[in-house]
């Protein structure tokens, strides 16, 4: 029939290719509606010109696509998306974190270990320090937060419902890094190991099924490498978010070069083993009072299932 082609016969429910695309055309709205007046009104001042406020905007509005789409055509609770505030929520942002900052620390240690880096750190006066600190923060939280919710979010999880895990984690890995490919200074090897850390940020979303692990191990992961370390960022450098510049020496296919750290092998390296520590690491897991698709489609077949008819001299409970 014509109908099950966009329903799903079992659940009553627009099936998951339909409402990816839906869900596609309200992002590109929203975002050329909300974003776009804003910018053309204001790009030719100084503030607009952070990173933090374009990082901002962006993603509120994607924000703003996604609870359009949960509230009016999935009908199921915004927090289902991954942003549940259940207990552990805190845990699970302060494991990311920690995960992330150790590695991007043990690069660090390598790079500096083998003369392979040096930094020339600006002279700045204490609130230009704060300042940087301040807009490090706020554009890494950002872009943590965004690109997660954008690539492990709303359509990794529609698409997986549809499909299964493996499908999900490789297409939107690859496009995680197709996302990168007009970053200054990109090269084959980066954008292999931006894929390779679309994998293991999906993973990170899968074995806790919520948002705050993989939040917090891309916003240290960037945090650590730009503003601690000074070293590019996927290829960008910005004195707004960073107190020094670093040279970076060695072989290219270790180190990353112009690119940063996530051009190299050493970034290869150690996501594969992160990778492996959360998939066996039994600490990582769902805590409790997470919402989950199986027991949402469980509770819409109770409510579309009637009720069986009592038996003849029963009295129905």
């Amino acid at each position: 029939m014509m109908k099950d082609l966009f329903l799903n016969p079992q659940l009553q429910y627009l099936r998951a290719g339909w409402r990816m695309a839906i869900f596609a055309v309200i992002a590109f709205l929203t975002v050329n509606v909300l974003v776009g007046p804003f910018a053309l009104a204001f790009r030719d001042q100084a503030w607009f010109k952070f990173e933090s406020v374009q990082v901002l905007l962006t993603y509120s509005a994607l924000t703003v696509a996604a609870w359009v789409m949960l509230r009016f055509v999935d009908r199921r609770p915004f927090v289902s998306v991954g942003l549940h505030f259940r207990a552990g929520w805190g845990r699970e942002i302060g494991q990311g974190v920690a995960m992330g900052t150790a590695m991007m620390s043990a690069i660090a240690a390598v790079l500096h270990g083998a003369g392979w880096v040096s930094v020339e750190f600006r002279s700045l006066e204490t609130g230009e320090m704060l300042f940087i600190l301040g807009n490090s923060l706020v554009t890494y939280i950002a872009v943590g937060y965004g690109e997660e919710f954008m690539f492990r979010g709303y359509l990794f999880q529609t698409f997986r419902e549809g499909t299964n895990t493996v499908v999900p984690v490789a297409v939107l890995s690859l496009l995680f890094a197709a996302a990168h490919m007009g970053n200054p200074n990109v090269s084959v090897f980066g954008l292999i190991n931006i894929a390779m850390a679309g994998v293991w940020l999906s993973l990170a979303y899968v074995k806790t099924n919520a948002l705050w692990f993989p939040m917090g191990l891309h916003f240290s992961w960037n945090f650590t490498q730009g503003f601690v370390y000074s070293l590019p960022v996927s290829g960008t450098t910005s004195p707004n978010t960073q107190i020094g510049t670093a040279v970076v020496t060695g072989p290219e296919w270790l180190t990353g070069g112009s690119f940063g750290p996530e051009g190299g092998a050493l970034a290869t390296i150690v996501l594969i083993v992160a990778t492996l520590a959360i998939v066996l690491w039994p600490a990582i897991r769902p805590a409790e009072g997470s919402w989950t698709y199986a027991s949402w489609q469980e509770e819409r077949l109770r409510v579309l299932t009637p009720a069986a008819p009592a038996e003849e001299g029963t009295v129905p409970q």
